[in-house]
């Protein structure tokens, strides 16, 4: 499930993307911090109001219309992905125009689960890997188990500190002749062709 630091991360870096898809958790999570946002911005647009001596009639001096303004269009593209997610278009969106029943209905879409699987806007955002497999890859079978050493053994971080420590060390006569054997190895066996013995 997806946090609302990553969910603020897709609203700012994704503003101008309506294709894809936004999960509930990243939309819900947006419109939480949203709503504060405009709540703190409120609060002190009625403390300028109620404690200034002249009325300023400039709506750009307070943070209300400027926070309006300025996340408009992340707002929009943010709904246009989630209804994408629940599998419906982004023109959905102008359900909201209609009088009373327009605005509910929109909620009802937005609440809606995300579709499990692919459809036409994409994968889910917590499911990058393909449900369907086409082409070459639907024949081919996956491996049975590790292919390489590498992939056999976890990757312990230690072990890269420890080469760390170790670069400004000389190395030993035994190390310099086992790395040569290990260059040679690998020159026989990958740009040769040919078997180690």
């Amino acid at each position: 499930m997806i946090g609302p630091h990553t969910a603020l991360e897709n609203y700012i870096f994704k503003a101008f993307n309506i294709s894809g898809r936004a999960t509930r958790a990243e939309y819900w999570w947006v419109a939480l911090i949203m709503f504060v946002f405009m709540a703190i911005a409120a609060v002190l647009d009625i403390y300028t109001i109620t404690t200034a001596h002249v009325t300023n009639y400039n709506p750009l001096a307070y943070l209300t219309p400027v926070l309006l303004l300025l996340t408009f269009i992340p707002n929009t593209t943010i709904l246009i992905r989630r209804l994408h997610d629940a599998g419906r278009s982004g023109m959905w969106y102008f359900v909201n125009s209609i009088p009373i029943v327009g605005p509910i209905w929109l909620l009802v879409l937005l609440i809606l689960p995300s579709e499990p699987e692919e459809n036409q806007w994409g994968q889910p955002p917590h499911n990058p890997t393909p449900t369907r497999r086409t082409g070459f890859d639907a024949i081919k079978e996956p491996a049975a188990g590790p292919t390489t050493a590498r992939e056999a053994r976890p990757h312990d971080a230690r072990q890269s500190y420890a080469t760390l420590l170790k670069l400004n060390r000389e190395p030993s006569p035994e190390e310099v002749a086992a790395q040569r054997e290990q260059i040679s190895d690998y020159y026989q066996t990958h740009v040769l062709g040919r078997a180690s013995a």
